[in-house]
């Protein structure tokens, strides 16, 4: 279940004194915020702070706030199936709303697994993600009763997009790792952890553990006062299918190879890295696109070339050392893949970042996307948007997924985008401060921007900052606390955040392996 940061709010609170009662904060952040009406005059919000969906009158460009709805905990999508009714995900309560918008009411209610969080509708069905039973639940869409369940292997299934012809659903995996895994070489009893097959004679260091990082020597350089412990190692598959260390070093005998069991393996073994799910609308099969990055956000199809355009942020954290990732150990990544998703492109959404260099002047930090969180398309298909909930603003890509123009500054945490083609505007939802931006297009600016109310309590909302704002507390501005902590929780990723040149210090945290090995210095 996902953590309860703060206490239980009143249930009979009215809006007006809610920011003044205690809160529930779940920090579920929605995945599909906004959605416009097939008649492109109504958009929906979803509100998750405020348990509510918000609709706005866009007819004429201008958002006008024209009612609320509210649905369940947490509502973390919308979307419409046809003018008159909208299907709001809710992903604390484990419901879908189906809502009647003219009447603004709910007039049913669809129990569904644990934590859904996202919904497309594609020949005639409804699909609907449950993260945390790693399942889509498949409805039909106008008599929705019993669903089909499809098993999606990997961990955490969030954003969902049809492919142009409806034939495909494809499945974000949220944390869907990068294919790197972690070597025993601190525990040096094999029967209460992982073997130490760091220190093995036969590998590719000898035995030397720690194994220097830049080839036979350490970067930074040690500090040969202090005696180091033995520790783990981390590695990542290639694309060749070899495991290696930061050093270049081989150690697949030791991880698939033939000698595998000396890590605690099997000859064989392998760590897929599914990073999303290609489901067949018809036969409900499934297949899976790899190598994208390990922390799938967001996805959209090009509507031109049928292409499916995945945002999110891959990590380099099988480089050692506080020092040599410091700034740099995030990519914020766009992967075009092609309409059968067998072959994909990956790219970096910071094309003017030199990750050689760990610090910028401000000006030049304010150019990074960070923590990507929603892309659209034109319906040509030559010009897109992405949202970056750590930056605080918008960039334009063009059809072969490079940057256009400058970022566009928005509110704090724009993590949805609707285009209103017809009316030259993009909406932004900004989640953090809960606002509607309106950026008109042919400007390539905010032209206004439309506050709501936002219950979240002042703590939390001056809080978010320091955890999720790449341009305040990173170097490059394309990463921040938040992109390892991800939504608060984790990435899933082991690192080694230690430094060689660094004196020996007295361990005086928590010992977790005391009954096992005493903790010493490190």
């Amino acid at each position: 279940m996902t953590r309860l940061f703060l206490s239980l709010a009143l249930l009979w609170a009215t809006p007006s004194t809610l920011a003044a009662v205690p809160y529930v904060n779940w920090e579920n952040h929605p995945i599909r915020a906004l959605d416009l009406s097939p008649d492109g005059r109504l958009l929906a919000v979803a509100h998750t702070a405020d348990q509510r969906v918000q609709l706005f009158d866009v007819s004429s460009g201008a958002p006008i706030a024209v009612g609320s709805v509210v649905v369940g905990v947490d509502p973390v999508a919308v979307k419409f199936r046809t003018d008159g009714e909208l299907w709001v995900v809710n992903h604390i309560s484990d419901s879908v709303s189906i809502v009647d918008v003219a009447a603004r009411s709910v007039r049913a209610t669809l129990a569904t697994d644990d934590e859904p969080f996202d919904v497309v509708f594609a020949q005639g069905r409804a699909f609907v993600s449950c993260s945390q039973v790693n399942k889509v639940l498949v409805f039909d869409a106008a008599n929705p009763a019993t669903p089909q369940r499809i098993a999606i292997k990997g961990e955490d299934p969030r954003a969902l997009a049809v492919s142009a012809d409806g034939r495909s659903v494809f499945v974000a995996i949220f944390e869907s790792g990068n294919a790197s895994t972690v070597l025993g070489g601190g525990l040096m009893n094999a029967s209460v952890g992982l073997p130490n097959v760091v220190s093995d004679p036969r590998g590719p260091y000898a035995g030397v553990n720690p194994p220097p990082n830049a080839g036979s020597v350490f970067d930074p350089p040690r500090d040969m006062s202090a005696t180091p412990p033995a520790v783990g190692l981390i590695v990542r598959k290639d694309g060749g299918g070899r495991w290696r260390d930061d050093n270049g070093s081989d150690w697949t005998r030791f991880v698939s190879g033939v000698d595998a069991a000396a890590s605690g393996r099997r000859q064989g073994w392998d760590l897929p890295d599914r990073d999303v799910a290609i489901v067949d609308t018809t036969t409900l099969d499934v297949r899976y696109v790899s190598g994208l990055m390990n922390m799938v956000m967001a996805m959209a199809v090009n509507p031109a070339n049928g292409q499916l355009s995945v945002v999110g942020t891959d990590a380099t954290n099988e480089i050692r050392f506080e020092p040599k990732v410091n700034s740099q150990f995030v990519r914020v990544n766009l992967a075009l893949v092609d309409a059968a998703g067998t072959a994909a492109q990956v790219l970096d959404l910071n094309p003017q970042l030199d990750y050689r260099v760990t610090t910028l002047p401000p000006a030049a930090r304010e150019t990074s996307i960070g923590d990507p969180r929603a892309v659209v398309w034109r319906s040509d298909g030559q010009r897109g948007w992405v949202a970056g909930l750590g930056s605080n603003n918008v960039v334009a890509i063009d059809a072969q997924g490079q940057r256009v123009g400058a970022p566009i500054k928005v509110g704090e945490g724009p993590i949805g985008l609707a285009l209103n083609e017809a009316g030259g505007r993009l909406y932004v939802w900004n989640h953090f401060e809960a606002s509607l931006s309106t950026i008109d297009l042919s400007t390539g600016s905010e032209a206004a921007r439309l506050a709501v109310f936002n219950p979240l309590p002042a703590s939390s909302r001056h809080g978010r900052a320091l955890l999720y704002d790449t341009h305040l507390t990173s170097g490059l501005g394309q990463a921040a606390c938040g992109s390892c902590h991800v939504d608060g929780r984790m990435d899933r990723l082991a690192w080694d955040l230690g430094d060689p040149s660094q004196a020996s210090k007295a361990f005086n945290q928590n010992c977790l392996t005391q009954n096992i090995r005493p903790c010493t210095a490190f």
